[in-house]
């Protein structure tokens, strides 16, 4: 197997540091690590990693996901690792791009110690080789309590979440106020969330999102 040559790409110093520390004690050749998209794919083509791992949410501007595709693009054979505290990328923005073929997909939360990385960086150069003929599916569990949520709901739920009010989802949906209302009661059917009031639901809403992102809870 090709030895890998990883590229890390992790907005926040902190973790970025210690993400590539860890690494490096376990063999893995760090050719670059940087915050910013823009760094991102400046270093991709300085260094022609053959891997590269992306958290999903790089603030402001293209997210891991963005920079993942154009990544394969310009090299197929790529290896791809998505670390994010996101457990489905719908939580952080509506209409993100697939994610590619033979990605694996790591929740942060779910990381126990460096070496399930380790050994999602080598899976990801396996599976890369063999994106010419179609490698496997993401491994990304979509949690249960939003698992049947179609696009739309998820996209309510984070606007909730937010602190949006009913008619300011309306607005940036281009729906009506009852078609958000009747939205957020669907939410809050599948998240098992007894009627109450309005507020009462939305807050239920919100710690259920913060949650799943791994923001902790209200």
């Amino acid at each position: 197997m090709e030895k890998p040559r990883l590229l890390v790409v992790e907005d926040d110093a902190f973790t970025r540091t210690s993400i590539v520390g860890a690494l490096v004690s376990n063999g893995i050749e760090v050719v670059d690590a940087v915050g910013t998209s823009a760094e991102a794919v400046t270093s991709f083509e300085n260094h022609d990693p053959n891997v590269v791992l992306l958290d999903l949410d790089l603030g402001y501007g293209p997210t891991g996901l963005d920079l993942a595709r154009a990544f394969r693009i310009r090299n197929p054979n790529v290896g791809l690792v998505m670390l994010t505290s996101y457990s489905d990328p719908r939580l952080l923005r509506a209409n993100l791009p697939n994610i590619p073929l033979g990605t694996e997909y790591l929740v942060k939360s779910n990381v126990g110690e460096i070496k399930v990385v380790s050994e999602a960086i080598m899976q990801a150069i396996m599976n890369a080789a063999g994106s010419r003929t179609g490698s496997r599916q993401p491994k990304n569990d979509v949690p249960r309590e939003i698992e049947g949520m179609t696009d739309v709901q998820v996209e309510t739920l984070r606007m909730v979440a937010q602190g949006h009010t009913n008619g300011e989802i309306a607005k940036l949906r281009f729906v009506t106020e009852k078609a958000v209302e009747q939205t957020i009661a669907k939410i809050a059917k599948a998240l098992d969330i007894p009627a109450a009031t309005n507020q009462n639901q939305r807050v239920h809403i919100a710690r259920v999102y913060f949650r799943l992102t791994g923001q902790g809870h209200l």
